[in-house]
């Protein structure tokens, strides 16, 4: 089959099951302006990851940075899902993206809109630590990092490849959150605001090594039986 007929298949089926699920009535982050009443976002949470050298970064901050203008400063409200690509659509040139770097297949390689996977990463890691309901998340089949150059622990990578791998997350609190984003030639900041406390949780990880593959499971604290909560176990290629 034609890869373009193929690609266009996908997005119909993704749309379509968007469509089944609620589509606009409960996907989307909102502009603040939507909302009636004034929320005052008195707390904040904020993750700031490094953006180290690296082949094509400058393509990948152009693209991070045309990624961040369509999400910045938009309200998830209660009960409402945030989709990556619900947000950004098809990447494409016509749309400023550049070539960036990505991972397919276990490869580096390179293509239009590369780079996105550390914005989709950190939203990923800051809504575990904060407890809300992750509906869907893919890690990345490689791990290409040492602990010298990696700007995130292994296992809360997110990665996404339009349209088949999303990132889906669920505001499962009372109240909305604000999303807003800082990027800069050598960091990438994003914060959560809202009216009211939210509890970050400590992450736990094991981590362990067999045939090529390393296998990391991510855990949070349960506070009603003082366990530990499985949030997810990938295989990563060595």
């Amino acid at each position: 089959m034609n890869p373009f007929i193929k690609l266009k298949i996908k997005v119909v089926l993704r749309w379509f099951g968007i469509l089944l699920q609620g589509g606009p009535f409960r996907f989307g982050l909102k502009r603040y302006s939507s909302i009636r009443t004034i929320c005052i976002w008195s707390e904040e949470a904020k993750l700031t990851l490094p953006i180290l050298s690296s082949p094509l970064k400058e393509g990948k901050l152009h693209n991070l940075q045309i990624a961040i203008t369509r999400m910045n400063n938009k309200v998830l409200f209660p009960g409402k899902i945030f989709s990556f690509w619900y947000e950004m659509g098809e990447p494409s040139i016509k749309k400023g993206f550049k070539e960036g770097r990505v991972i397919r297949g276990g490869q580096v390689s390179s293509e239009i809109a590369g780079g996105l996977c550390q914005l989709s990463g950190i939203i990923y890691y800051l809504s575990l630590e904060l407890g809300l309901e992750i509906l869907e998340r893919f890690p990345h089949s490689r791990d290409l990092y040492n602990e010298d150059t990696r700007f995130t622990p292994l296992g809360t990578d997110a990665s996404v490849v339009y349209p088949t791998k999303d990132l889906r997350i669920k505001n499962t609190l009372s109240f909305p959150l604000y999303f807003s984003w800082d990027l800069n030639e050598s960091e990438l900041t994003f914060r959560i605001q809202s009216p009211l406390p939210i509890k970050r949780n400590k992450l736990y990880f094991k981590q362990t090594e067999k045939n090529g593959f390393s296998n990391v499971q991510v855990f949070v604290h349960s506070e009603t039986d003082d366990k530990l909560i499985l949030c997810s176990s990938d295989d990563y290629k060595l």
